[in-house]
């Protein structure tokens, strides 16, 4: 058989692949948990100000949304769909992903550009969210 024709055709999920429940359980884990790490940055960058404490929350906000959009995107499609277009969500989503958190970092470096070590550290500390929370993933 064909790559191209693996990819076409439809599967029959197995297990608990026949719902979407456990993946999106972990997706809601994830975009709390990068929510609460942001919650601590904001709440740290607080002490330096007040505007400090807002970019460190735009910060958050620039790491989470594109993260759930991505998550929402890509689970649109049920079990059973043919790997390609599993695959083309895949690509579609990261790359609008990828071109959000680009404009909503144009958008904040217009308004926090004078409190950019905030913003940068917390949207950071986010995105770090995703190597400890999938840590525990790898082991065996």
């Amino acid at each position: 058989m064909q790559v191209s024709e693996v990819l076409n055709q439809a599967y029959e999920p197995q297990g608990m692949w026949r719902s979407r429940a456990p993946a999106v359980r972990v997706v809601v884990r994830l975009l709390l948990a990068q929510a609460g790490v942001g919650a601590v940055g904001a709440g740290l960058w607080l002490l330096d100000g007040g505007w400090s404490g807002l970019a460190a929350v735009v910060g958050t906000a620039i790491a989470v949304i594109p993260s759930a959009y991505f998550a929402v995107h890509v689970f649109s499609k049920a079990p059973g769909t043919a790997p390609r277009q599993v695959l083309g969500a895949l690509y579609l989503g990261e790359a609008f992903k990828l071109i959000l958190t680009a404009a909503l970092f144009m958008i904040a470096l217009r308004w926090f550009s004078g409190h950019f070590l905030p913003l940068i550290t917390t949207y950071a500390a986010v995105l770090g969210t995703y190597w400890f929370f999938f840590l525990g993933a790898l082991r065996t």
